[in-house]
């Protein structure tokens, strides 16, 4: 794959916006738009936090080797310090709606790699 640089980003922006106004042009061409809705992730606090944590069976650190964090993160979390970023949220999101899959995927990468 050819590296992006400055002078092919924008040609290749040039022909992107060329190739939209020539679709917005001709009414014939078809032209695809479509319209997702994102829900906002959960938010977590202390409690719920805990709580996940507690379901899993797993200590601070574990669960912070899963989640891909610190383990003073997870501390910060749980005291109410900080709030996970939305990123986190979803990512606990995941976690709640599937604990025991999400850590059996997490094993299957694991070995993969």
């Amino acid at each position: 794959m050819r590296k992006t640089t400055k002078d092919n980003l924008g040609d290749l922006l040039v022909k992107s916006l060329t190739e939209l106004r020539d679709g917005l042009r001709d009414r014939s061409a078809k032209l695809t738009i479509r319209t997702v809705d994102i829900p906002e992730p959960n938010t977590y606090g202390p409690n719920e936090l805990h709580a996940l944590r507690d379901k899993l069976q797993l200590s601070q650190a574990l669960f912070a080797r899963l989640l891909g964090v610190s383990k003073k993160l997870v501390e910060a979390w749980e005291t109410g310090t900080r709030k996970p970023s939305l990123m986190a949220c979803r990512l606990l999101d995941a976690v709640s709606r599937d604990p025991t899959g999400f850590i059996r995927q997490t094993r299957k990468t694991r070995r993969a790699a």
